[in-house]
């Protein structure tokens, strides 16, 4: 019965992706950022702006940019650009910074959405 038992748990965790002895593994990791208030600002005839906010959501001071993916009404990638955050200065646990990015109004022709991504740097 002890056999069947050891079994059993063996079993279990092989199929939960358990390892025995190796010193690598997969793990999840939690979201650092948070993505908030996206918008398209018209204030220029000549240059729109894609603005937004990145929230830290970490324990601790993080700095990157985001990559700005301009999607149709397919979900195709139309085109893609970077902005730094908060001018490339680090932002404290739950502290917000901006970016934008400026484009030629045409541009934006076919744009429905817009998919931003954090990336520390």
């Amino acid at each position: 019965m002890k056999v069947l038992f050891n079994l059993i748990i063996l079993s279990f965790l092989f199929s939960c992706g358990g390892s025995s002895g190796s010193s690598t593994y997969n793990s999840y990791s939690q979201p650092k950022t948070k993505i908030e208030d996206i918008k398209i600002v018209k204030e220029h005839s000549n240059a729109w702006a894609v603005r937004g906010m990145v929230r830290n959501i970490s324990s601790s001071s993080i700095k990157g940019a985001v990559k700005i993916k301009f999607l149709n009404s397919n979900g195709d990638i139309l085109h893609s650009h970077q902005a730094y955050v908060n001018d490339g200065d680090p932002l404290n646990p739950n502290q917000a910074g901006a970016f934008e990015y400026f484009d030629d109004p045409e541009e934006f022709t076919n744009v429905v959405d817009f998919d931003v991504e954090f990336y520390e740097r």
